[in-house]
C-alpha cells in the first residue's frame, strides 16, 4: 500500500505540473485551456477513486458501501479519459457519438452493479472482477484509441505526421493498460496515463510553435530550418498574392486574413500529399515538394485553377503568382535554386500586374 500511495502521489504531481503549465501558457486560448484542464481532472478523479478502493480493500464491513461506490466511480470515469484527451489535443471526430458511448457505458455500469456483472465486493471488503469486466476494458481501450486517432487527425491539419514521440507515448499508455489487465495488483495505469497526457500536451503546443497563427501552415522558422535539410531532389514553388495590400486597404484586414486562409487551404489540398507548405511572409508562401516531383507542373495548374474558381465565387479574392525551380543536391546550390524560383515568381507577377487581379 505504501508503494502504491507513492505512485498515486507521483501521478498527482505529474498532473499538477501539467495544470501549472496550462494555466501559465500564453499560447493557448481560454477554450483550449479549459479542455486541457478538464482532461487533467478526468484523469485525477478515477485515480483517486482507485486509491480509495485500494485503501478499503480488506477494511471493516461497514465501509463496504464506500468501497463499492469508489470502484463504480472509477469504472464510470476511466473511459471518459480518452474522450477528454481527444477534445484537448486533437481533432475529435463524431464527438456526440463518443460522448454517447461514454454515457451508455456509465448507465451500463450502474445497472450491472446490482447484479455484480462487472465487479463485486465480498464480505471481507475485497473486490474481484466478474464476467463482464471485459466490457469495461473494451470501452476503455476504445476511448484511448479515439484519443490517439484524434491527435493524429489534428496533426494532419498542421502537416504534422505520426512522429516518434506520439508512437512512444501510445506505447507508454498501452503498457499501462496491458499491465492493468494482466497484472491487476500492479497499479501504474493512471501514472502512465498522466505522463502520456503531459507528453501529448507538450507535443501539441510544440506543434503550435511551428505553425502560422493565421493560415495554419508551417511558419518562417520551420522554412528556414527545412530549406537547408532537403532530400536529393526537390521542387521549390514560391507564391505571392497579387496586390494583397489593395485587398487590406479596400476591404479590411479581416478579408485579407480570409484570403490568406483560402490560399493556405488550396495549397494543402493540392500539394499537401507531396510536400510541405509554408507561409514565409505577409502574403508570401512556399511549397517544397519531395514526392511527386514529376507532377509539379500538373499540380501548379490545378492550384491556379482552384484559385480561379475561388475568384469566380468571390471577386474580393486576388490572384496568385508563382515561380518554380528544381533542386538537386548533387548538381545545384540551394541559394541559386531559390534565386531562380524568385526570379520566375516576379516574372509571373509582372505579367499579372497588367491584369485585373484584385
Amino acid at each position: 500500500m505504501n508503494l502504491y500511495s507513492a505512485i498515486v502521489l507521483i501521478t498527482g504531481l505529474t498532473l499538477a505540473i501539467t495544470v501549472s503549465d496550462i494555466l501559465s501558457n500564453r499560447l493557448t486560448t481560454r477554450e483550449d485551456k479549459r479542455a486541457a484542464l478538464i482532461a487533467c481532472l478526468i484523469i485525477a478523479l478515477p485515480m483517486l477513486a482507485e486509491w480509495v478502493s485500494v485503501s478499503l480493500d480488506g477494511a471493516p464491513a461497514q465501509l463496504r458501501s464506500i468501497h463499492v461506490t469508489a470502484k463504480l466511480l472509477e469504472l464510470i470515469l476511466a473511459p471518459a479519459i480518452g474522450v477528454a484527451v481527444a477534445f484537448a489535443y486533437g481533432d475529435a471526430k463524431h464527438p456526440e457519438l463518443a460522448l454517447t458511448l461514454v454515457a451508455a457505458h456509465a448507465v451500463f455500469q450502474c445497472l450491472a452493479l446490482g447484479f455484480e456483472w462487472v465487479f463485486r465486493v465480498d464480505a471481507e471488503n475485497g473486490w474481484q472482477r466478474q464476467e463482464l469486466f471485459v466490457i469495461y476494458a473494451l470501452v476503455f481501450v476504445l476511448s484511448v484509441a479515439y484519443a490517439f486517432s484524434s491527435v493524429v487527425i489534428g496533426g494532419k491539419a498542421y502537416q504534422i505526421g505520426v512522429d516518434a514521440m506520439l508512437v512512444l507515448t501510445l506505447l507508454l499508455v498501452t503498457a499501462g493498460i496491458w499491465i492493468m489487465l494482466v497484472y491487476p495488483r500492479v497499479r501504474i495505469t493512471y501514472l502512465c496515463i498522466a505522463v502520456g497526457n503531459l507528453l501529448l500536451y507538450i507535443r501539441h503546443y510544440k506543434v503550435m510553435l511551428q505553425v502560422d497563427a493565421v493560415t495554419g501552415l508551417l511558419n518562417r522558422r520551420c522554412y528556414d530550418v527545412n530549406i537547408t535539410d532537403m532530400g536529393s531532389r526537390s521542387a521549390i514553388i514560391m507564391l505571392d498574392i497579387d496586390r494583397f495590400k489593395r485587398v487590406n486597404d479596400t476591404y479590411g484586414h479581416s478579408v485579407g486574413d480570409l484570403c490568406l486562409r483560402n490560399v493556405a487551404e488550396e495549397l494543402t489540398a493540392v500539394y499537401g500529399k507531396y510536400g510541405l507548405c509554408y507561409r514565409i511572409g505577409g502574403d508570401e508562401f512556399c511549397v517544397i515538394l519531395q514526392d511527386g516531383i514529376e507532377k509539379t507542373e500538373l499540380l501548379n495548374k490545378l492550384f491556379l485553377a482552384r484559385i480561379r474558381r475561388l475568384r469566380e465565387k468571390d471577386r474580393r479574392m486576388p490572384g496568385v503568382s508563382m515561380g518554380c525551380a528544381y533542386y538537386d543536391a548533387a548538381a545545384s546550390d540551394i541559394r541559386d535554386v531559390l534565386r531562380e524560383a524568385d526570379a520566375m515568381l516576379y516574372q509571373d507577377k509582372s505579367r499579372n500586374s497588367g491584369c485585373d487581379n484584385t
